[in-house]
């Protein structure tokens, strides 16, 4: 009886640990995105080509959690407050500009 509720009890606990590693797992899948105007923008390594950068269209007003994907106007998950955000010279979208410039 007592070898059976060892078990039990450890298979209980190997349970709630794969869960909870899954979850943390799933957590830092979150890529890292800026909200501008209902549309989500990644961040990718490709620079920026500066003769496309057209007028500043706005600053980052927001910044949420790493793990968290931004769901109002102007938030971000990964860049700073404050961080500027331009526009395209012959397009309408934004194009988020780091301090990789």
């Amino acid at each position: 009886m007592k070898k059976w509720l060892i078990g039990c009890c450890v298979v209980l606990l190997i349970g709630v640990a794969v869960f909870f590693v899954y979850k943390n797992y799933e957590r830092h899948q979150t890529p890292t995105a800026v909200h501008v105007e209902g549309m989500d923008y990644a961040l990718t390594d490709e620079p920026a080509d500066l003769e496309k950068i057209g007028k500043s269209a706005s600053k980052v007003q927001k910044v949420v959690d790493r793990y968290e994907l931004p769901k109002r106007n102007l938030e971000s998950n990964f860049l700073k407050k404050g961080t500027e955000l331009y526009f395209e010279k012959k397009q309408s979208e934004p194009l988020t500009s780091n301090d990789r410039l």
